[in-house]
């Protein structure tokens, strides 16, 4: 279900001024009592903590909450983004790509698994013999694919996501923006395409390399 944004009065202090409904609520919740773990957090907004995960560490690299260890999470006011950072999530992602791990579409389930975990990554990008982008297969599907009775020389595209159904983003596309998107559709990465509608991959964006950069620049 997506998410509506708000403006949230944070922007004298150089915050990013638009906040989900749910990171909206997180804020709320906090500032009227503080510390809070995160399993009580999830508690009290009725989903799981693995939801809301990602909403905690951007709030917490934003300066908006304090994470203690073994304590929980605290508002601790609005952003303590250094002075001249303001822009920083309108950063295009071009500046931040990783590469794609792509497979092909007569590439078997067990190669994919191999390559998968060779490489190290969430989620294989799936190329026909033009190199146009049909479908994507996370860790996820290729772990329910193992428990059932398969044929792993069988093609691993039997259990990708198909396109149009695999959300991409371009070069351009901000970090604040590819963000929201990462949280709405609740994926570790997006594809990278050169140009809308395009299908030809250049990169992907993923949660971990965001929040890496972030950390970064942010870092004293």
């Amino acid at each position: 279900m997506s998410q509506k944004c708000y403006t949230v009065d944070y922007k004298k202090e150089g915050a990013p001024t638009q906040l989900t409904k749910r990171q909206r609520k997180i804020v709320q919740l906090l500032k009227a009592d503080s510390p809070m773990t995160g399993e009580t957090l999830a508690a009290k907004l009725k989903i799981s903590l693995a939801t809301i995960r990602a909403d905690l560490r951007l709030l917490t690299t934003i300066g908006i909450l304090d994470a203690r260890p073994k304590v929980g999470y605290a508002y601790q006011g609005a952003s303590i983004l250094p002075a001249g950072n303001e822009t920083l999530f309108k950063t295009a992602i071009a500046k931040i790509l990783l590469p794609p791990t792509e497979i092909k579409l007569t590439t078997s389930m067990e190669e994919a698994v191999t390559k998968l975990f060779i490489a190290d990554v969430g989620s294989l990008y799936v190329l026909d013999d033009d190199g146009a982008l049909v479908g994507l297969i996370s860790r996820k599907d290729l772990l329910r694919a193992s428990f059932t009775d398969r044929d792993t020389t069988l093609p691993a595209s039997i259990v990708m996501t198909r396109m149009p159904n695999v959300v991409t983003v371009t070069a351009d596309t901000t970090i604040m923006d590819a963000s929201k998107l990462l949280l709405k559709h609740n994926v570790d990465s997006l594809p990278v395409v050169q140009n809308r509608g395009d299908t030809h991959v250049i990169g992907k964006i993923t949660k971990n390399r965001i929040f890496k950069y972030l950390i970064e620049t942010l870092a004293p």
